[in-house]
């Protein structure tokens, strides 16, 4: 039972594509593996250049924002002080005027 020489170069021929295409495959998948790292790299940077921006950006928004705070709770304070004046006027002459 011997192989034919042309089965055997045939065999031959098959193993060699077989392994060209193995290494071009290799290429492939390692190219890909290199992609994905690089890609959760700068996904990772990315978000790290997010949070640090914002917490800069707190900190130099800070002290206006705490000026905000301090300037709407005068705002208020303001707002009570007329409204307890308007309804301490307005009490006295809603009674005057209902009883005319």
């Amino acid at each position: 039972m011997e192989a034919d020489p042309q089965q055997v170069e045939q065999l031959k021929e098959l193993m060699r594509q077989n392994i060209a295409l193995a290494e071009e495959n290799n290429k492939i998948l390692h190219s890909m593996r290199r992609s994905a790292w690089v890609g959760q790299g700068i996904r990772v940077l990315w978000i790290v250049a997010i949070v640090v921006s914002s917490y800069y950006a707190y900190l130099y928004f800070q002290p206006y924002i705490t000026q905000l705070e301090g300037f709407y709770g005068n705002l208020q304070g303001l707002q009570e002080k007329a409204s307890s004046v308007l309804s301490n006027f307005g009490g006295n002459s809603a009674s005057t005027t209902q009883a005319h």
